[in-house]
């Protein structure tokens, strides 16, 4: 075999090693944004964390069970949301609320379930 056949089949491996890669990277970040949850909540608490030039709005809360859950509300490309901020003014503290969010909790990335729409319970 000579030279260039072993770099193309190197190449090849190559190519087909980053697509894999790419692959199991792109499809659990893709299928977050259709992996969708609704809760009831009672918001206990709210807050922005601010790292260099962007904001995380973080919200706090109780399930009807009593577990604790932390929530983020971020804009969204794929789901077309660019109000994070808005939505984030309009939860209030004490307030129950049936949410609809997107995404896993990662603890180890600080990655939170999504809050995409909130209505109020009765």
């Amino acid at each position: 075999m000579n030279y260039s056949r072993r770099s193309s089949k190197k190449w090849i491996i190559g190519v087909v090693i980053v697509a894999l890669l790419a692959i199991i990277i792109a499809v659990p970040l893709c299928s977050s944004y259709y992996s969708t949850k609704t809760y009831t909540v009672t918001v206990t608490d709210k807050d922005v964390k601010n790292y260099n030039n962007s904001s995380k709005f973080l919200v706090f809360t109780k399930l009807e069970n009593g577990e604790t859950k932390t929530f983020n509300i971020q804009d969204s490309f794929f789901k077309w949301r660019w109000n994070s901020s808005d939505v984030y003014a309009d939860i209030e503290i004490g307030k129950t609320y049936e949410i609809e969010v997107i995404g896993w909790r990662i603890p180890f990335l600080s990655e939170y379930e999504n809050i995409m729409t909130f209505s109020t319970t009765k």
